[in-house]
């Protein structure tokens, strides 16, 4: 039993590795070539698998896992800042898509209205997955019509449990509104129970763990929770699927969300794989061979439907025309939920056989064609607007780049709010920019967020969480964590994410400078040389070398990348000390430089003394020292000032010898 699994598994990876491939060169969904995988190996193909029901126990941990992160995903304050597309937008449109089909299908086949309501629902809902890693990648999420596509692809995805609820009522001999009433009361009454639970225990068990910085019982933590949901909501009549949304929801509203999400993501990636090539196994192709038109003709209706039904929901919201038919090309394809419920719906005998493959195939259809109609949607409402509304497509090419503009967050994310990550933060807040913060200490994440600060317990090694947070649309990114494995793979993988980010990184080894920097880094800080530069300051300061001297030296090598501190033998600005009678005396000197403004001016014009308070006793020109230079003196390139006074006027004599213009006029 255990071989013919593993063999199971092998042919089937084995299979899908390949076919993805291609499908990413070609920029389709990888969901198609698993599909596809499936029907290969399966009993219809090639007969590589003999029994496809041994990887569906896997297959369903998929869909568990996916309700879990859609429920992780989902939370009451994005509800309410998409009130009116979710609530309204995703309301409208699946009701009327799934009324609408359901008509369809009783006027021409003349199926019982269970059957023809349970069709409408499968061609109402639209891929999650796919869409939104449309426009993650296209940068459109914040756009108006990004707003109006995600809000209805989160009420999709909710109502999604309700179907799932009524299938065995869909199913039946007839649907009265009593028992519709009751098993949503029952699920209320279960949900509820289910969901206070979970929200007292979840969270102590959860900050509890986080604590020990175990990622290992992180994970096994995140499991116990979205399984033991699943299978305590199925004990009491639930679904797991329902179950493992609950469990989701709770922890959505922790501060671990986001690190669940990307902890959690390849794996229900793993499955979820598992899950469309099980259902792919099922597909038959001798049918799809005797009925081409029928599979033709469900794509068309499929694509004419959605697309007319979301351009009117979307246009009597937004009151734009571009807005509405960008937004129903997007979402025209059938979505992964809708294979969940036929899968369901066939255990229920709402699918004849010939209805399912026929299903299945137009499915597959929409979605191979979804990169091709989002690529297109744009030049195709800018095609359409410019012959059928001119004026208002003028007024739309004018607005477009401040939509643009609006879009980008110009942002700075901050990996690690230890020392060095608070002070980054610190210049931030004075100077306006905009910033979000990476922690993987709960307890200061706890402590800041009640702060109100943008801080997040996320692991930027991720790349899932750097594109949660914006990586695409940031200015800057600063590394200040101390390990330097995690930042060698933060910089990797944001170099990857956005090409044109500057990056900041610390680290605690000379040897990792030039690595940091190969990778992308664009400033690497080394702990170890600006503790030894500080030394290095703080001594020539006492041997009194000229101020303007030391910052010059100092950005000599920070400027290339401490390369001077790194090679032995490079060579470097030599200076010169001055003489040691400085000892018995408090004062400063300033050099006079090629570019300062001291040139030619004279000591009169100056005017030091009344100015700043220190003194100007000598000057040192070349081997000559000038003692109580005369007021007429003028300064030359090279000359030493040689200053007495206090320490507060030697500071303000050094500034004002820094920028002497009010000397000049």
């Amino acid at each position: 039993m255990l071989q013919e699994f593993l063999t199971t598994l092998l042919w089937a990876f084995l299979i899908a590795l390949p076919l993805t491939f291609l499908f990413v060169k070609l920029k389709l969904p990888p969901l198609v070539s698993f599909l596809l995988t499936g029907l290969i190996v399966g009993p219809a193909g090639f007969s590589l698998v003999k029994d496809p029901h041994l990887v569906e126990g896997l297959a369903e941990l998929g869909v568990i896992f996916l309700m879990f992160l859609l429920g992780v995903e989902f939370s009451v304050k994005k509800l309410l800042g998409y009130r009116r597309e979710v609530l309204w937008g995703g309301l409208m449109q699946v009701i009327i898509t799934t009324l609408f089909v359901a008509l369809l299908t009783l006027l021409f086949f003349h199926y019982k209205i269970g059957q023809a309501v349970f069709y409408g629902t499968l061609v109402a809902f639209s891929s999650t997955a796919v869409v939104l890693k449309l426009l993650i990648e296209r940068g459109e999420l914040n756009t108006p019509y990004g707003r109006y596509i995600f809000g209805i692809l989160l009420f999709q995805d909710l109502s999604v449990i309700i179907v799932m609820l009524l299938l065995p009522l869909l199913g039946g001999e007839g649907i009265s509104l009593r028992d519709i009433l009751q098993t949503l009361l029952k699920s209320l009454s279960i949900f509820l129970l289910v969901f206070g639970i979970s929200l007292k225990v979840v969270p102590l068990l959860l900050y509890s763990i986080v604590k020990t910085r175990s990622r290992e019982l992180f994970l096994i933590s995140i499991f116990i929770i979205a399984l033991g949901t699943a299978f305590f909501s199925y004990k009491l009549g639930l679904s797991m699927a329902l179950g493992a949304f609950l469990a989701g929801l709770v922890v959505s509203e922790s501060e671990i969300a986001y690190q669940t999400m990307a902890e959690l993501k390849p794996l229900k990636e793993l499955f979820m794989a598992l899950f469309f090539i099980s259902i792919g196994m099922l597909l038959n192709p001798d049918i799809l061979i005797q009925n081409p038109g029928a599979t033709l003709l469900s794509f068309i209706t499929i694509f004419v439907v959605k697309v007319i039904g979301i351009l009117m929901v979307v246009l009597l919201l937004s009151k734009s025309f571009r807005v509405s038919l960008i937004s129903a090309l997007y979402l025209f394809q059938i979505g992964e939920f809708s294979f969940v419920l036929a899968l369901e719906g066939s255990k229920y005998n709402l699918f004849s056989e010939r209805a399912y493959q026929i299903f299945l195939s137009a499915s597959i259809l929409t979605l191979m064609f979804t990169p091709f109609v989002v690529s297109w949607a744009h030049r195709f409402s800018d095609f359409f607007l410019a012959r059928v509304f001119p004026r208002k497509f003028r007024y739309i090419l004018r607005k477009r780049e401040r939509e643009v503009e609006s879009s980008s967050s110009a942002h700075t994310i901050v990996v690690g709010f230890g020392v060095c990550g608070k002070n980054v933060v610190y210049g931030l807040k004075i100077l306006n920019i905009p910033y979000i913060i990476l922690e993987l200490n709960p307890t200061t994440v706890k402590i800041y967020r009640q702060k109100g600060e943008p801080i997040y317990f996320a692991d930027a090694t991720h790349p899932e969480i750097l594109l949660k947070f914006g990586i695409q649309r940031a200015k800057a990114l600063v590394i200040a964590v101390g390990d330097n494995l995690t930042t060698r793979k933060i910089i990797h993988i944001a170099r990857s994410l956005n090409p044109f980010i500057y990056i900041i990184a610390r680290t605690q080894f000379i040897a990792e400078i030039e690595e940091l920097l190969k990778l992308g880094a664009d400033e690497v800080v080394p702990e170890e040389f600006e503790t030894s530069i500080e030394l290095f300051a703080k001594v020539l300061e006492f041997y009194r070398v000229p101020k303007n001297v030391i910052n010059d030296l100092l950005e000599e090598i920070r400027s290339g990348h401490y390369e001077a501190l790194r090679a032995e033998g490079k060579k470097i600005t030599t200076i010169q000390s001055p003489s040691e009678w400085w000892r018995l005396i408090n004062f400063q000197t300033y050099l006079v430089k090629r570019d300062s403004l001291l040139n030619g001016l004279t000591l009169r014009g100056l005017d030091l003394r009344a100015k700043t308070g220190a003194s100007l006793v000598a000057i040192q020109r070349g081997e000559e020292l000038i003692q109580n230079p005369s007021p007429d003196i003028s300064f030359k390139e090279g000359d030493l000032l040689i200053l007495i006074g206090g320490e507060r006027e030697l500071r303000k004599a050094i500034k004002y010898l820094e920028n002497p213009l009010e000397a000049w006029y």
